[in-house]
């Protein structure tokens, strides 16, 4: 970072009167593109957005793996933008979900980082806007913490968390396979008419404890790595050295095992992804459409001695997630500017014609990738309570030992922040770089306030509880 760099977080550079009259005049001509052409009639587009959770960019062809997981997704993305330096809000499924769908980062919505036991409210939500805008809305959702206590339900008419199946290891924690998310999505498709929609699909499968099912498994074989040693099973969740107790499979100690099945299950959750993609496509027909496929966060592999775990950093290996977008009319092509989970509203609202929110944190991406300007350059944060990073696209800034915004969650930090700063290469590898050149007053500015956090007002019941502690999500801090 450079001393002239422009401060950003509380105040984004697209609000700028340019860029204010750049969307609008965007938006004027998207408005007369959907209904003027084949034909005549309303030909708003539907919209298709797919949340991956626990799914890391480097583990997708598209983004360089070097093993076929994910052959639907990348056929997807040779006809779609694919931006190479996507970072998450967050390393935790409700507080990433919450700035994809209000583009507020964590510290600017009721979520923030808690994982289960807040609620998403205060704000308009994505769903919200399209439904205001006469759209049918739907999502299927795969993961405990996406349930209707937790307030993602508003703006959809139809809002489907029927977990029923248990984990493998884990009796009392309940998911929903990709399998059986895409076929009660599928359902949905068939049954509804000609109204545009907003549907969303959460899948869960590459979250641990990866245990793919026997049609896949073993469909990805990873060579050891050099003087790869077992892993002890571990007591506890953390990861720390070892395989957490709940990620345990009988017989399996290495971590080249353990990266398989983790691969297998992303070519699991990608099959299904090209099915549902399918016959979103066929049930579009005569329409434009918009599809937009991210994750919430990644998963550790090794990383600092971490395995199989995440929620508790922002270095790149949870903060970087894929973000693969088609929409008629933008040319097909690759980025190397930052985006955020933020940019994902925002940049539906635009694409779709429909106004921007006045107060998001993030950018409308449509006007860039039609004129082939350069998104504004800035800073976009993944924060996790007492640790953020603030990414550019070449290197981040990592601030830990933060208190002050949540005290009632935090408390007090022994001494002052943590500042660090690292570089990113082109290969994604991380070394440290010269942190005296740290701007840190807008990164200050951005930690310094909170929104509360809302404390969920429905009782958890005795299995939801067991559930959350077993995630790591109760009494458990970042």
């Amino acid at each position: 970072m450079v001393a002239s760099e422009k401060p950003q977080g509380s105040t984004p550079a697209w609000r700028s009167l340019g860029s204010i009259a750049f969307v609008a005049a965007s938006l004027l001509v998207l408005g007369v593109l959907w209904r003027a052409d084949l034909g005549g009639g309303d030909r708003r587009p539907n919209v298709l957005l797919v949340t991956v959770d626990t799914l890391r960019a480097d583990h997708l062809g598209v983004y360089g793996f070097s093993h076929a997981t994910s052959p639907n997704l990348d056929a997807l993305a040779s006809d779609s933008v694919v931006f190479e330096r996507a970072i998450a809000a967050a390393a935790m499924t409700a507080p990433a979900h919450a700035s994809i769908f209000t583009s507020r980062y964590t510290r600017g919505h009721s979520v923030g980082y808690l994982n289960g036991r807040t609620r998403l409210q205060g704000r308009v939500t994505l769903a919200e806007r399209f439904e205001q805008a006469g759209y049918a809305t739907a999502a299927f959702v795969s993961n405990m913490v996406l349930r209707k206590r937790s307030g993602f339900q508003r703006g959809f008419e139809v809002y489907d968390d029927a977990l029923e199946a248990p984990e493998r290891n884990r009796s009392g924690v309940y998911e929903r396979t990709a399998e059986a998310t895409t076929a009660r999505a599928l359902s949905w498709l068939e049954a509804h008419g000609d109204a545009p929609f907003l549907l969303w699909v959460h899948y869960q499968d590459p979250h641990g404890p990866y245990t793919p099912p026997d049609a896949f498994a073993g469909r990805i074989v990873l060579d050891p790595r050099p003087r790869e040693q077992p892993l002890p099973v571990l007591s506890n969740d953390s990861g720390y050295r070892g395989i957490p107790a709940y990620q345990a499979l009988e017989g399996r100690s290495l971590p080249s095992e353990y990266r398989g099945l983790y691969s297998d299950e992303i070519l699991h959750t990608d099959h299904w992804l090209g099915q549902l993609v399918a016959r979103f496509d066929a049930k579009s027909e005569g329409r434009h459409t918009i599809v937009l496929v991210t994750s919430d966060h990644g998963e550790n592999l090794g990383e600092h001695d971490f395995w199989f775990v995440h929620a508790f950093s922002s270095m790149p290996e949870l903060a970087h997630v894929p973000f693969v977008l088609r929409a008629t009319g933008l040319p097909a092509g690759r980025r190397r500017e930052v985006v955020s989970h933020v940019d994902v509203m925002p940049t539906l609202l635009e694409l779709a014609a429909l106004e921007p929110e006045a107060d998001s944190d993030g950018v409308a991406l449509g006007p860039y990738l039609r004129s082939g300007a350069p998104i504004p350059a800035r800073r976009v944060y993944c924060d996790i309570g007492r640790e953020l990073s603030a990414y550019g696209s070449d290197d981040f800034v990592r601030v830990t030992k933060l208190a002050g915004a949540w005290p009632e969650e935090l408390g007090e930090a022994e001494g002052p922040p943590v500042w660090e700063r690292f570089r990113w290469s082109e290969e994604g590898v991380i070394s440290r770089a010269d942190d005296r050149v740290i701007v840190k007053g807008p990164i200050e500015a951005y930690f310094g306030a909170a929104t509360p956090m809302a404390r969920n007002p429905e009782e958890l019941d005795a299995r939801d509880l067991e559930a959350l502690r077993a995630l790591g999500y109760v009494d458990t801090e970042p």
